[in-house]
């Protein structure tokens, strides 16, 4: 197999699913630049959203982007209100990796982490269980991939050598967006500035919603102010690219103390007041300094991607004097936390015929704290270290893949006590080209997960230590899967099994040598294990100018806890059991005009399941009503190329009343009746 038809093999078999959005056209091109340089592992990924069918959306987050996605779930809310679920398992174990930088420490567990604005992306790509040997530090349960937009992306088949772009939105239900972007090269150097807001106030939810607060059909504290913007410089020399950048996104807004929940009682939590939430004016802000470089024909070395990145999480809060969890403190309090990191990979070809990709990675995280009593002697700090070498050939209608990767953790508590471990993961891949249409998949992957910091709110108030002799959670995923593809036709699927040991728990009450109880220590340790199981099935066709897709997903997320109390309910940062879920898609496009029509369908079924296998169902809520959205949207580009979008959706167009799976019961109601109007304009 020569080197052209083995990156090729790669590609199918990192983007197998890729064309099963009808909607996107067949950019051959396009996805090659994203999946080479996005270090996801030869593992089947699905749901790459690209900047043009960004362009054709009037979604301005990622639950909008991703809402096809049928083993996806985000809750209700806004910004951080929302809790994210990749096949059942939580942000604890899902990452959000932004131009190869992440974090996976969170400000409170009552609050998401993930927040980014699609305005600033080139792509969206999911990584879903575990990863094989490249897929970087942490690779357990899946992790949502992005890549900033950059002056080239957007100079692409242009004539000229700068650029604007302008976007417009109003959401009826009730929001408007605007935002405009510059761009340019001059020799070997580009440049690009955006910026973007979207001004939203509190949502309604569906039909006959009453919030029991003021008796409104809005959800109280919803409202956000969202500032994003990105500033890059590359700079291209032959074969060398040198991109510095940096993000900021920030959401400004009257926040809850608890932001997964609401104001008003409910009724399986009669506890939710506004003085226990505490409303006070808050920012959650995630920013991002970049520098990258990428090379190719570097002699034995085909191409060397690197990066190296400082990342802060920061939350400001006005006054948090009715905050327990933030210890109380009258007036503003500003909580950080910091994290660098690099990336250097490196890919190569052995012959013709042997394709190798290795490489390190390195990430620091460490907690600022904005409160700190006198027996916290020192800030929470994690350092993940890690190297992998991962060999994919092709021996006639089969791609082989083999992989090995070490990480390595070292951690402090803030009462300074060390733990440190290491894991070896190994990952093997199959690929079988049945027929030039059909190809059938396996592998079989490890990947290890650090213990996570201690909640950056809460961690400079009390004492929480980590069991010295902890040991990293380990991932073991198995997966068949198949696809079809006939060029008009694409049907896929995928079976799992996964199983993680050595769960890390929350904290749990301390112990001495004899087992008597440490009055106010609470130690991070290794409690249980989780397993995982079930499918996906994913088809479209195209016939003409019509286009018709359909997906299911399931999945069955169980978690065996040794020390669980019969009233033990398990936070939505874990898991969630969330209903077999079916999505489906119908658009036509017409010629002249070029406008296309089209409607997206989301059916979850009801869900009696829970994911602490051993609770007491009679206390944990484990009934989840079902639910179907329907979406109806329209593209039109009056020039008839992209230069020029005008997108017109109504979503949730039944102003269907209900609640997504991914959070707790009944909280957050997702959003009713939504018109929306997007125009982008690039010149």
């Amino acid at each position: 197999m020569k080197k052209n038809q083995l990156t090729i093999a790669v590609l199918a078999a990192m983007s197998s699913c890729a064309y099963a959005n009808p909607e996107q056209p067949k950019e051959t091109a396009e996805l090659s630049e994203i999946v080479v340089t996005d270090r996801q592992g030869a593992k089947v990924q699905t749901n790459i959203v690209t900047q043009a069918e960004k362009n054709e959306r009037t979604e301005t987050d990622l639950r909008g982007l991703l809402s096809k996605e049928p083993s996806i779930e985000f809750a209700g809310g806004n910004g951080t209100s929302q809790f994210l679920t990749i096949r059942g398992m939580g942000q604890n174990s899902v990452d959000i990796k932004v131009d190869g930088a992440s974090s996976d420490s969170q400000i409170l567990y009552h609050q998401g982490r993930f927040i980014i604005d699609p305005s600033l992306l080139k792509s969206v790509s999911v990584q879903k269980g575990a990863g094989s040997a490249s897929a970087g530090i942490g690779a357990t349960n899946g992790a949502i991939i992005v890549k900033t937009v950059d002056a080239l992306d957007l100079l692409k088949n242009s004539d000229r050598d700068y650029g604007f772009k302008l976007n417009s939105g109003y959401s009826s239900n009730d929001g408007h967006s605007y935002g405009a972007t510059v761009f340019g090269k001059a020799g070997n150097f580009d440049a690009l500035l955006s910026f973007n807001r979207n001004d939203e106030d509190n949502y309604k939810a569906g039909r006959n919603f009453v919030n029991g607060l003021d008796g409104s059909n809005k959800v109280p504290y919803s409202a956000l102010d969202k500032r994003s913007y990105i500033a890059k410089l590359g700079a291209t020399f032959g074969d060398h690219r040198f991109v510095l950048s940096h993000l900021q996104d920030q959401h400004r807004g009257e926040r809850l103390v608890r932001e997964e929940f609401t104001t008003f009682s409910v009724a399986n939590n009669p506890r939710l007041s506004v003085a226990r939430q505490s409303p006070s004016y808050r920012e959650t802000t995630l920013s991002n300094t970049n520098l990258e470089y990428i090379g190719k024909n570097l002699g034995f070395i085909n191409e060397l991607t690197a990066n190296a990145y400082l990342m802060k999480n920061k939350r400001y809060s006005a006054d948090d004097s009715g905050c327990g969890y933030c210890g109380s403190v009258k007036g503003p309090t500003t909580t950080v936390i910091e994290t660098k990191g690099a990336n250097v990979n490196f890919d190569s070809f052995i012959g013709e015929d042997i394709l190798v990709k290795y490489g390190v990675n390195y990430r620091n995280q460490e907690i600022e704290l904005h409160t700190k009593r006198p027996f916290v002697t020192n800030n929470p700090e994690k350092t993940d270290t890690g190297a992998y070498v991962e060999m994919i050939s092709g021996i006639n209608d089969f791609t082989f893949t083999t992989g090995l990767r070490y990480d390595y953790f070292n951690m402090k508590a803030n009462d300074g006590v060390k733990a440190s471990d290491g894991k070896w993961n190994p990952s093997v891949g199959l690929i079988y080209q049945a027929t030039p249409e059909l190809s059938l998949s396996a592998n079989h992957n490890y990947a290890s997960r650090s213990p996570r910091l201690y909640d950056a709110l809460m961690v400079g108030l009390r004492r929480v230590s980590v069991d010295p002799n902890i040991e990293a959670e380990r991932a073991r995923n198995t997966e068949v899967g198949f696809n079809y593809n006939n060029g008009d036709f694409t049907f896929e699927g995928s079976y799992f099994w996964q199983k993680v040991n050595n769960l890390i728990v929350n904290p749990q009450a301390r112990h001495d040598a004899n087992g008597n109880l440490i009055n106010g220590v609470t130690q991070a340790v290794n409690d249980g294990y989780s397993k995982n199981h079930g499918y996906e099935l994913n088809a479209s066709y195209r016939y003409n100018a019509l286009t018709a897709r359909f997906g299911v997903a399931e999945s069955k997320p169980r978690f065996y806890l040794n020390d669980t109390k019969a009233d033990s309910t398990l936070n939505p940062e874990f898991a969630v059991q969330v209903g077999r879920t079916w999505t489906a898609g119908l658009a036509y496009r017409f010629e002249d005009p070029s406008l296309e029509l089209g409607w997206r369908g989301r059916y979850v079924e009801d869900e009696n399941g829970y994911a602490l296998a051993n609770a007491d169902t009679t206390i944990a809520n484990t009934h989840r009503d079902s639910y179907i959205n329907h979406d109806f949207y329209i593209n039109w580009k009056p020039m008839k190329n992209d230069s020029l979008n005008v997108n017109l959706a109504l979503n949730n167009a039944f102003n269907k009343f209900y609640y997504p799976h991914s959070q707790r019961g009944t909280t957050l109601p997702a959003a009713g009746r939504d018109l929306r109007l997007n125009v982008n304009y690039t010149f």
